[in-house]
């Protein structure tokens, strides 16, 4: 059992660690956090805890970016996904997850190999794949909170520099977060530990902010699309395993 300041300093670091990454990219912070928060605090509290986190750190984005927001691309995203979500809820009752999970890691992990090993296209996703996919994202999101990767594979086809990219997928979540949010309060997680660890979140979030806004000013497309890749890579195989 680790002592209590411990564990503090631990769930500190791994926000600064994974916020870096969600500044500068838009996503991942999610699923760089999620996993050492539930090792510390259980699955419920770090999916409260990490999921205002990710709230706040992608209105930010959303804001200092909103130049970059495609009104049109937001609404048919948030559209599809939404509906995707009140499938995925209603879903996790009654669909062997054993099959799904799998299948989802192997689709993420195979796009994020064709994109990193091979010729990239420079058109869209034709409508009968995005429309799937799309769907697709929110059905994951609405079963495991995590779709994240899925609406990656939308975007990276969709947007083509790393601005637009970020504040895009930063206004997405910034929308579909207060579903979840409003999930986790309606089951009273928004307890004391949920606000102390909140509080004390906040303070390596803003150098962790700073410092993923300094990062993605430096890298170029070709450095950010290879990041995105990774991370895209990294997921999937954190869902296969």
């Amino acid at each position: 059992m680790l002592p209590e300041f411990v564990k503090l300093a631990l769930f500190m670091a791994a926000v600064f660690i994974s916020n870096i990454i969600q500044a500068l990219t838009g996503f991942a912070g999610v699923m760089l956090s999620i996993p050492p928060t539930i090792l510390l605090y259980g699955p419920d509290m770090a999916k409260a805890v990490i999921n205002v986190i990710c709230w706040l750190v992608c209105v930010l984005l959303m804001v200092q970016n909103r130049k970059y927001i495609n009104p049109k691309e937001l609404f048919r995203i948030v559209a599809f996904m939404l509906v995707g979500m009140a499938i995925g809820i209603h879903l996790y009752n009654v669909v062997n997850q054993a099959i799904l999970v799998p299948l989802y890691g192997g689709i993420i992990v195979a796009v994020a190999l064709k994109n990193l090993f091979m010729k990239q296209s420079n058109s869209s996703l034709p409508a009968w794949i995005a429309i799937p996919v799309l769907l697709g994202a929110g059905i994951i999101h609405g079963m495991f909170a995590s779709g994240g990767a899925l609406l990656v594979v939308y975007l990276v086809a969709t947007f083509r520099d790393k601005d637009s990219f970020r504040a895009n997928v930063a206004s997405v979540w910034s929308i579909l977060n207060l579903v979840l949010m409003f999930n986790d309060y309606s089951k009273g997680l928004y307890n004391a530990q949920f606000l102390q660890l909140l509080a004390l979140g906040v303070i390596p979030l803003v150098f962790a902010i700073w410092l993923g806004n300094k990062i993605h000013d430096m890298i170029n497309q070709k450095m950010f699309n290879r990041l995105t890749y990774c991370l895209l890579l990294a997921a999937g195989s954190m869902i296969l395993i």
